[in-house]
C-alpha cells in the first residue's frame, strides 16, 4: 500500500490545490516570524553532513519512550489567539500560555506537541518548567527547504532544539525534526539525505528519542525508496492521518452518510493508513513503535466550498458533532476503552497527538481544528465520562 501511480497522481492534485500564493505567504511568514523572534545565535559551529543513502544502515541503539509517557493523553498545542500571529511577530503572553497549559491539564492531557524550538515553542517549555506543570513535551524543529535555500535558519532551529532538550530533560520527552517535509505535496520539502543529516546531528547531541512528523504515505515507502532510509534513523514514527482532508480527494468512498457511518469510514481509513506503514516497516525490517503524530477534524470549514484551499466534500462533512465523534473514536483506538491503555506501537498506536487544542485564526484556511475556539470556549467535552461509555 505504498505510493502507487494512482495515489501519487492524487497527491499531485493535492499539491496543486495547496500551493496557491496564500500558502507560500503562510510558509514565508512562519520562517520570517521565527527569524524575528529575537533568539540569540548559538555559539557552536553547526556543520552538517549528508549521508550516502546507498551505504546507510539503520540505527541499532533505539531509544525507548517509557510507557508511562505514552499513557498520557496527547494533543498538539499552539497558543496564538485572536490578533496574534508569528507572521506579525505578535505572540501570546506568558500569562496566556500558562492559562492554556493549565486548561489542558485540567482536561486530562499530559503530553503536548509544539512545532518549533525558537520563540513560542521555547516559551512553552520554559513555562512548564517554571510553573511545575504536569506536562511532558515533544518539541519540534520547524525546518524547511534545502540546506542551500534555508540552511542558516534550519541550523538555528536545530541548535535551539538541542539546547531545550538538554536544559529541560524533565520536560522534553522527545524531539521531532520537521513537519510534513517529506510527503510529495509538501510546501516545505527537505531532501531525504538532508533530513537524515539533521536527525543524526541532533541525535548525537541529546539523550531523548528523535522522530519525524509526516504524512502516512512517505512512511509507507517501499524498501528501494530513499524515504525508507529516513525511518531507519529515528526512534519512533510520528505518522499523520487525515481522513477528513483526504475525503475530498476520493481516497475513501462515502457520500453524505449519517454521522456514525461517516466516522466509521474515517476510522477505517486511519486504520488502513496505519496498516500500510506497519507493512512497509516489516518489509524494511524496521522495529520502531508507531505513534499517530497528528489527526483531527474541522468543526467548520475554514474556506468556502469550491475554493482552491479545501476539498468540496471535506467542507460538507465539517461539524462539531462529527469532530467530537471522530475524536472519541480515535481516542478509544489509541488508548483502549478506558482511555488509559495505549497500544504497543505495533498492533495499535503507542500514542496519539490529537490536532488540535485551540483554533488559530491566523492560519486562515487551516483554522477550526481546535477542541476550544480562539476565545478558549470549549466546543465539546474532550473527557471520557459515563455518557460516552
Amino acid at each position: 500500500m505504498g505510493c502507487g501511480k494512482q495515489r501519487c497522481s492524487t497527491n499531485l492534485m493535492r499539491q496543486d490545490r495547496l500551493l496557491p500564493a496564500v500558502w507560500t505567504l503562510f510558509v514565508n511568514g512562519l520562517v520570517m516570524a521565527a527569524v524575528l523572534s529575537g533568539c540569540a545565535a548559538v555559539p557552536e559551529q553547526r556543520t552538517f553532513s549528508w549521508p550516502d543513502l546507498d551505504r546507510l544502515q539503520p540505527i541499532e541503539d533505539i531509544r525507548e519512550v517509557p510507557r508511562e509517557i505514552w499513557q498520557r493523553r496527547a494533543i498538539a498545542y499552539s497558543g496564538y489567539r485572536q490578533g496574534q500571529s508569528p507572521r506579525l511577530d505578535i505572540y501570546p503572553s506568558d500569562e496566556e500560555v500558562v492559562e492554556d497549559l493549565k486548561l489542558l491539564v485540567d482536561a486530562g492531557f499530559g503530553l503536548i506537541r509544539v512545532y518549533n524550538s525558537m520563540g513560542h515553542g521555547e516559551q512553552v517549555v520554559r513555562l512548564i518548567d517554571e510553573n511545575a506543570l504536569d506536562l511532558k513535551v515533544q518539541v519540534g524543529a520547524y525546518i524547511s527547504k534545502s540546506y542551500a535555500e534555508n540552511g542558516e535558519f534550519n541550523g538555528r532551529e536545530l541548535a535551539r532544539l538541542v539546547e531545550l532538550a538538554n536544559d529541560y530533560p524533565d520536560v522534553v520527552m522527545g524531539v521531532s525534526i520537521g513537519n510534513e517535509i517529506l510527503v510529495s505535496w509538501s510546501f516545505v520539502a527537505v531532501p531525504p539525505a538532508e533530513t537524515i543529516g539533521y536527525i543524526r546531528w541532533v541525535r548525537e547531541r541529546i539523550r531523548q528519542p528523535v522522530t519525524v512528523n509526516d504524512n502516512w504515505e512517505p512512511y509507507a515507502a517501499e524498501p528501494d525508496d530513499p524515504l525508507s532510509k529516513v525511518w531507519g534513523q529515528i526512534d519512533y514514527a510520528s505518522v499523520h492521518t487525515y481522513a477528513y482532508w483526504d475525503s475530498g480527494f476520493k481516497k475513501w468512498p462515502i457520500s453524505q452518510p449519517d454521522d456514525q457511518a461517516l466516522i466509521s469510514a474515517a476510522f477505517n481509513y486511519a486504520q488502513d493508513n496505519y496498516a500500510a506503514v506497519k507493512t512497509a516497516f516489516d518489509r524494511n525490517n524496521l522495529e520502531i513503535p508507531i505513534v499517530i503524530g497528528e489527526t483531527g477534524w474541522q468543526n467548520l470549514p475554514s474556506a468556502r466550498e469550491g475554493s482552491a484551499l479545501i476539498p468540496d466534500f471535506a467542507a460538507q462533512i465539517a461539524g462539531p458533532e462529527r469532530q467530537a465523534l471522530y475524536y472519541r473514536t480515535m481516542q478509544t483506538w489509541a488508548y483502549s476503552d478506558d482511555w488509559e491503555t495505549p497500544g504497543d506501537g505495533d498492533i495499535r498506536p503507542a500514542s496519539m497527538f490529537y490536532f488540535a487544542a485551540f483554533d488559530e485564526p491566523w492560519k486562515g484556511a487551516d483554522d477550526n481544528w481546535g477542541i476550544w475556539d480562539a476565545n478558549r470556549q470549549q466546543k465539546w467535552d474532550p473527557g471520557k465520562n459515563q455518557a460516552q461509555e
